[in-house]
């Protein structure tokens, strides 16, 4: 199975790009062919501002992607780190009718014969505010990357 880890965000905006600074964490260590990083072995890493259906072109050609993400709730706790399954992603509409979600970018892909990811995980972060201009994460963001990776870890293991 080809797997993507893909980390979405924009760095520009603090938290946001909680999910480019992981996958940069385990290139970096990858590179120094850490021990601790076996269990990426054959798997694809990529950070990524994209959104819509410009990640179509990102995703294509994988069975399965995890996306590490900022995720905006109601009354969000910086740094809390949950698991959402493909399926469970709104199909919701942007504010504009150039963008579409995930799952209807994927819809899209696989009407268009493209070969998609049949399996999507998100490791979602809650992040109190996405829209913080500035570079690097708040400590809150920056307490909760062991947890992302130890999450990132238990998908992989469930292969």
């Amino acid at each position: 199975m080809k797997t993507l880890i893909l980390g979405l965000g924009n760095d520009l905006f603090g938290d946001d790009g909680v999910g480019n600074h992981v996958v940069r964490l385990l290139q970096q260590q990858r590179e120094k062919e850490e021990s601790s990083t076996a269990y990426l072995k054959g798997i694809d890493l990529l950070e990524c501002s994209l959104t819509g259906l410009k990640l179509l072109d990102v995703m294509e050609g994988y069975d399965r992607v995890i996306l590490i993400d900022t995720i905006k709730r109601s009354q969000p706790i910086t740094g809390r780190v949950s698991h959402l399954r493909g399926e469970e992603l709104r199909h919701i509409p942007g504010p504009s009718p150039h963008y579409v979600s995930i799952p209807q970018a994927l819809d899209i892909g696989r009407h268009s014969g493209m070969h998609v990811p049949e399996r999507i995980d998100v490791i979602a972060v809650e992040a109190k505010d996405l829209y913080r201009m500035g570079e690097g994460l708040t400590p809150e963001m920056t307490a909760a990357i062991p947890e992302i990776i130890a999450s990132l870890k238990g998908l992989l293991e469930d292969r």
